[in-house]
C-alpha cells in the first residue's frame, strides 16, 4: 500500500471516529466540553501526520488539496481543544 493510501485512510478514519467522543453527551454540558478534548485532540494529531507526509513529498494537483484540507482540519481541532479548555477554564455556562 502507498504512503498516500495510508495517510488518507487514517484521515478518512479519524473524520468518522473522532465524533464517537462527542455523542453521548447533551450539547451544554460539563461533559460534553470535556469530550470536545479528545475529538480535537484526534483531529489535529491525524491531520498534522498527513501535512507532515505531504510535505516531504513531491504533489500533485490532489495531493496540494488534500495537504490543505488537512491542515484546515488541523487547525480546526486546534480551535476544538483551545476552546474547550478556555470553557473549562473560565467556567461558562448557559
Amino acid at each position: 500500500m502507498a504512503n498516500r493510501t495510508k495517510r488518507v485512510l487514517i484521515y478518512i478514519a479519524s473524520l468518522l471516529l473522532a465524533p464517537v467522543f462527542v455523542m453521548p453527551f447533551e450539547p451544554g454540558t460539563r461533559s460534553f466540553v470535556l469530550s470536545l478534548l479528545p475529538c480535537g485532540v484526534v483531529l489535529s494529531m491525524a491531520s498534522l501526520y498527513i501535512v507532515l507526509g505531504e510535505k516531504r513529498t513531491p504533489r500533485s494537483p490532489l495531493g496540494g488539496k488534500l495537504f490543505f484540507t488537512s491542515f484546515i482540519t488541523m487547525l480546526f481541532g486546534l480551535a476544538l481543544c483551545c476552546g474547550a479548555l478556555v470553557y473549562l477554564t473560565l467556567g461558562w455556562t448557559h
